[in-house]
This record gives C-alpha cells, sequence and structure tokens, in this order.
C-alpha cells in the first residue's frame, strides 16, 4: 500500500534538521507554517496536501508501535460504516492514557467527569475493537471523505475539543467512532505548552465553545458557573 508522510511545522521556528526522503517505502515531504496557527487548522492544511483515502493524524509527541496502523485499517477493510478509528495512547510504561478515548461528551458528563476510558480499561486486551464517542486527536485514523463530509477540524478550537467535536459530527453523518485496543502508540502527554496554566486556559476555552455550539448558551453558561472554582485554582492561582 503507498502511503506518503506530511510533516506540518505548526511553529515560527523552521525545523533545523530535515531528511528528504528518509525511508524508501514513504514519500516524505514538510510544511513549514511559520507560526502557530492551532491544532485543527494545521491539520486541515495537511489533510489538503495528502492524496490517501485514508489520514493518520498524529501529534509530533507520538510513536506508532508495531502493527497498530495494519489493525487499525484492518476495522475500515470489515466494516464501511466505519468513519474514525483510534488506538489506544500508551505511556513509556505500556500503560493506556486515559484520554485515549471516551464517551460523548455532553453538559452532563463534563460535570460529573466521567471518562469511558476508565471504565473499560480492564476489558481492553479482551475485545478487537468497540464502539466509542471519541476518540483522541492525538492518533486519529480517518476515512478522508468522511473527514471532509464532516467539514474537517472545526479551526475555532485553538487546541482541546477539536478531536471529540469531529467524532460528533461523523457520527451524526451515521457512521461510527471506534476504537482498536489491539493498536498501541506511544504519547508523551502535555508537551504542547510549557505552562500548566496555559494549557487550562486553552481547555477550557474550548469546552466553552464545543458546549455553546452542540448544546446551547444555557448549557454552557451552567457548566462554566459550576467549573469557576476549578477555573481560579487551574489559571489565575497556578
Amino acid at each position: 500500500m503507498e502511503s506518503e508522510v506530511l510533516v506540518i511545522n505548526n511553529d515560527k521556528e523552521p525545523l533545523e534538521e530535515w531528511r528528504e526522503d528518509p525511508c524508501q517505502e514513504f514519500s516524505f515531504s514538510k510544511i513549514e507554517l511559520n507560526e502557530n496557527v492551532g491544532f485543527g487548522r494545521a491539520h486541515n492544511i495537511g489533510s489538503e496536501k495528502a492524496r490517501g483515502e485514508f489520514i493518520l493524524f498524529l501529534n509530533p509527541d507520538t510513536k506508532i508501535l508495531p502493527q497498530a496502523i495494519s489493525k487499525m485499517m484492518d476495522i475500515f477493510q470489515r466494516h464501511e460504516k466505519v468513519g474514525i478509528v483510534g488506538p489506544v495512547l500508551v505511556d513509556s510504561a505500556n500503560r493506556m492514557q486515559a484520554d485515549s478515548f471516551g464517551d460523548e461528551r455532553t453538559p452532563f458528563s463534563i460535570i460529573g467527569g466521567k471518562v469511558a476510558a476508565q471504565r473499560r480499561q480492564p476489558a481492553l486486551q479482551e475485545e478487537i475493537f468497540f464502539e466509542a464517542g471519541w476518540v483522541s486527536g492525538g492518533a486519529l485514523l480517518a476515512r478522508r471523505d468522511i473527514f471532509e463530509k464532516a467539514g474537517k477540524f472545526d479551526e475555532n478550537y485553538f487546541m482541546y475539543f477539536e478531536d471529540v467535536d469531529l467524532c460528533l459530527r461523523v457520527k451524526k453523518l451515521g457512521y461510527k467512532i471506534i476504537v482498536s485496543p489491539l493498536a498501541h502508540v506511544f504519547h508523551e502527554s502535555g508537551k504542547s505548552f510549557v505552562s500548566e496554566r496555559e494549557k487550562k486556559r486553552h481547555y477550557y476555552a474550548s469546552q466553552d465553545y464545543y458546549l455553546r455550539k452542540h448544546f446551547g448558551a444555557f448549557w454552557s453558561g451552567l457548566v462554566k458557573l459550576l467549573r469557576f472554582p476549578y477555573y481560579v485554582k487551574n489559571v489565575w492561582l497556578k
């Protein structure tokens, strides 16, 4: 299967060390954006240059472990109504990261802090695949036509919730979001920002936009009010 690798440099500093086509199995190319335009917009720019039927979106702090791509592709080949497949994100000790996937995000789930991954973890090794509400954009494999039909990533998110938003729109088109527990991708989480305060600020801003977009101003305002003590602690006092 012919493949290509597109590296999107979402930074004002150019990539100094770069080897053209270091592996004959793939075609390599890079796109210099010269500024941080945000997660969604950077991936959308890359998708416009991509030529494949499937697109694997990856964070720069990831490493694809053996057979991960083939395990995910096998699900697409077996099931026509699958729009997105995600692997399990693991740390250096091969432990699953809780934000690999989850149930659909609603005002109730956000207030309650429920994450499907925490409930499903004991059964992961017993299942070939299962359906989820969303999978992490840190490693997300999508059918190109469905990704485009859904409207790609919403560029109003700078970072956080753009993957949850995309998965919800893909589900509304009638396609499934699937997790492949046999596919593992190493993820060195939390390297996008040095400041924990900055990460939290972006997270809450994206959460507000997601809730307004899909559930309306009332629910967005209610969640914002209930989480206010955490906002003060995580953004103002850090």
